[in-house]
């Protein structure tokens, strides 16, 4: 491993933490207001309309885990693939949020083999949930 390291960019650290922020947010916003429609609606509604809106509803969340796996596999598999053709990691251009130090040559190389496996356990997971979800649907 070299000494070289790549030094952190602040405002790349800024806006992570604001988008982490406001997704956590919108999680919490999220749940409170299905909380808020399901207390509204069970009491009048019939048990099996009732459990076909949730499954719905599930399936759908199950939908969108299964299109953020797919997108992360995308990311990781082309991540890997450049590490591996740059011998570099992190990749030649990057951006990070940490100083962190330059790999290259086989240590870079096995970064980019791994990223790659695991962009295709990410891309199973996907479509393992995407099944589980036209099975809910």
């Amino acid at each position: 491993m070299s000494d070289d390291i790549l030094r952190a960019d602040a405002r790349l650290r800024r806006v992570t933490w604001i988008a982490l922020a406001v997704a956590a947010v919108l999680c919490v916003v999220a749940i409170l207001a299905f909380q808020r429609w399901l207390a509204g609606i069970a009491p009048d509604m019939p048990l099996e309309m009732l459990q076909k809106y949730i499954r719905q509803f599930i399936a759908l969340t199950v939908t969108g885990v299964s299109l953020c796996l797919a997108l992360l596999a995308w990311l990781a598999a082309r991540a890997g693939r450049r590490a591996v053709q740059a011998r570099q990691w992190p990749i030649p251009g990057a951006r990070v949020i940490r100083d962190t130090p330059i790999r290259r040559g086989e240590p870079a190389q096995r970064i980019g083999r791994q990223l790659q496996v695991l962009a295709l356990v990410l891309l199973v997971f996907a479509a393992g949930s995407a099944m589980v979800s036209l099975r809910m649907l």
